[in-house]
């Protein structure tokens, strides 16, 4: 993710990032009811460029790697001292050298929110230039696309609650892909730019320092302009042998 911003009634700015929003916004996207007048809290305008409907992908594992790390994959780099298993996109497991993993990464996303009182909502479908919003309705707290238009190429989120944060998550693929939160009365802005970040998480033995997995310097990759290819991972091995893991993209293609 490029860029989330924070803006309160008042100009006041806040940038909030939460590891984890009740076990993550889970229900299937709903249609949205109808929207209703909102008042007017205008994002600040932010871009990013995007490729075709989705990018096919194929991690590939060419490592010397004998310890099965998982391969991690981020939408936004983790929060530092947060669990970063649990903060990623997607997680590749028992993969071994020779074996290969696709998946796609779509363009499209959802939004689901945690309201203040735990609520979880069902996804919404959004779009660059929509806005969402989530409001008090007499059946409950409600998440809705606002007749607003928002920021070019970015979307929205408004929390018209008159009190309590709310935890907002964009899923793509179906999977928690950037997480926020934002206090009441306030709106934020969250531009994309076609990146993934990756890298391997190597399994500590219990009790030794930095907890239980130590990931590797994440690569950052530009998938604009891509319409597939492999991500293959080398390096690895054991004692003196051993290299940092690194991850190039091969067998590319464009749209």
């Amino acid at each position: 993710m490029d860029t989330i911003t924070a803006k309160s009634a008042n100009g006041a700015s806040d940038q909030g990032l939460v590891s984890a929003l009740a076990e993550d916004v889970a229900a299937p996207p709903a249609e949205a009811p109808a929207a209703e007048t909102v008042s007017e809290a205008a994002p600040a305008a932010l871009t990013a460029g995007s490729p075709g409907p989705e990018v096919k992908l194929n991690f590939v594992n060419r490592s010397n790697d004998a310890g099965n790390v998982r391969v991690l994959l981020f939408g936004q780099p983790p929060s530092p001292g947060l669990d970063e298993v649990g903060q990623a996109w997607r997680v590749i497991d028992n993969c071994g050298p020779g074996w290969s993993h696709p998946f796609t990464w779509p363009v499209a996303v959802t939004l689901g929110v945690v309201d203040p009182s735990g609520n979880v909502s069902p996804q919404l479908d959004i779009a660059g230039g929509q806005v969402a919003e989530v409001v008090a309705a007499p059946s409950g707290t409600l998440l809705r696309i606002a007749d607003q238009p928002g920021p070019p190429r970015a979307i929205a989120l408004m929390n018209q609650l008159p009190q309590g944060f709310v935890a907002a998550t964009v899923f793509r693929d179906g999977e928690p892909y950037a997480r926020t939160s934002l206090a009441p009365h306030t709106t934020v802005t969250l531009t994309f730019k076609p990146t993934i970040w990756i890298g391997a998480a190597a399994r500590i033995e219990a009790g030794e320092a930095n907890g239980g997995e130590a990931v590797s310097t994440l690569t950052e990759i530009n998938l604009m302009g891509i319409a597939g290819a492999d991500i293959v991972m080398t390096g690895g091995g054991q004692g003196a042998e051993a290299r940092p893991f690194v991850f190039t993209l091969a067998n590319v293609t464009y749209a």
